[in-house]
């Protein structure tokens, strides 16, 4: 997931360190970024400044999602998981009640990586139970809600959430920034074309081609691209 600086203002305002990590994670420089995030993470404790630590707590999980989708090493996994946990332990304790969708997002995918589909199922339940934010954005977590019920076998259901979940992204694209929403619209046409790969291979590939050209007509999409030609490769 990618957050809007405008979501992000709901929360907190973001560092100069906190943007250049999003940017550089964003560039596909993980190491760099988390670098940054722990620049991040410094001064918003200098200033007391809780929401500030939760969300870079929460961007630093991202980081470690994507270090562990490109190295398949399990600590990077873990690592994401205890972020995601002390992203909602922090609100939780601050009563910052609106992290709590972020931090439950989190948690839904991190157990997305370790294969268990029911409980990032609840936890994404949970992340729109306790939504603050854009339209846009709710489709994004709707769509990954979607993901992880069609893999628990309800298929049906899990799509109809997918498809529910683009259409919110792309009749509130104005909501975000041009990338932002590109970022959510191709990962869904990506997680798409994934889930449908084996059962209707046609359609599949009709989505993934619209991925590739969301992701094509935006220069800043590189892990997007990266992610999509690896998928490819598998059809």
């Amino acid at each position: 997931m990618a957050i809007s600086k405008k979501a992000y203002s709901t929360y907190t305002l973001l560092s100069e360190f906190h943007h250049k990590a999003n940017v550089a994670r964003e560039e596909d420089k993980h190491l760099e970024a988390l670098k940054l995030m722990e620049e991040a993470l410094i001064e918003y404790s200098r200033k007391n400044d809780n929401s500030g630590i939760a969300m870079a707590i929460a961007d630093r999980a991202l980081i470690y999602k994507h270090l562990f989708l490109l190295s398949s090493q399990k600590a990077f996994a873990l690592l994401m998981k205890k972020d995601a946990q002390a992203c909602l332990d922090i609100a939780q304790n601050f009563s910052l009640r609106e992290l709590y969708g972020v931090a439950y997002f989190r948690l839904g995918e991190a157990d997305m990586l370790f294969g268990d589909y029911e409980k990032a199922a609840g936890n994404y339940r949970k992340s729109l139970e306790n939504y603050f934010g854009t339209n846009a954005e709710k489709g994004d977590f709707k769509y990954h809600l979607g993901e992880a019920v069609y893999k628990t076998g309800k298929k049906e259901e899990g799509m109809r959430l997918l498809l529910k979940g683009l259409k919110e992204i792309q009749e509130n694209k104005d909501e975000v920034n041009d990338f932002v929403a590109h970022v959510w619209e191709s990962g869904c046409y990506m997680r798409l074309a994934e889930l449908l790969k084996e059962d209707n291979p046609s359609q599949a590939k009709m989505y993934l081609k619209k991925a590739q050209e969301i992701a094509e007509s935006d220069e800043k999409l590189i892990i997007r691209r990266r992610q999509i030609s690896e998928l490819g490769k598998s059809f």
